[in-house]
């Protein structure tokens, strides 16, 4: 019998997805680097929804930029799964780097499908070096 998930996060932002055709490998389940997509956008679309955007990271001369990306598979995804991808911010590590959790839950078993975590570091839009993260990338998110 499988196991019901839960989020991992009481706060996570999430997004409905149903699995397409163009997103299946050879083996007819979910490929490895769509994933890595969803994760992309379901970060961005966060962003956006509490107010950061491309022109707050130029105003601020900042953005955050992928250190390092922690990947786990736990089930597969198919064709038509509805998928419930969940993204929160974790813990700041320093003045320059936070971490941000996904879980991707399918919607049919409530069956925890993958989870990942990735490093941001945040630099200078110009010169890439990295600079402390402005509280206007951290206060939107405690809103």
């Amino acid at each position: 019998m499988k196991r019901q998930q839960h989020w991992q996060s009481s706060q996570p932002f999430i997004h409905g997805h149903t699995v397409q055709v163009d997103e299946l490998d050879f083996l007819q389940h979910v490929n490895n680097k769509t994933y890595l997509t969803w994760m992309e956008q379901v970060a961005w679309l966060h962003s956006q929804s509490v107010g950061i955007n491309h022109d707050t990271q130029k105003r601020l001369n900042r953005i955050m930029v992928i250190k390092e990306h922690r990947m786990f598979y736990h089930a597969g995804s198919y064709l038509d799964d509805e998928l419930l991808i969940g993204t929160w911010l974790g813990e700041q590590k320093g003045c320059c780097v936070r971490e941000r959790h996904y879980q991707i839950i399918r919607v049919g078993d409530g069956l925890t499908v993958f989870t990942a975590t990735t490093e941001f570091v945040c630099v200078d839009l110009k010169n890439l070096r990295p600079k402390p993260i402005p509280e206007a990338f951290i206060a939107p998110y405690l809103n």
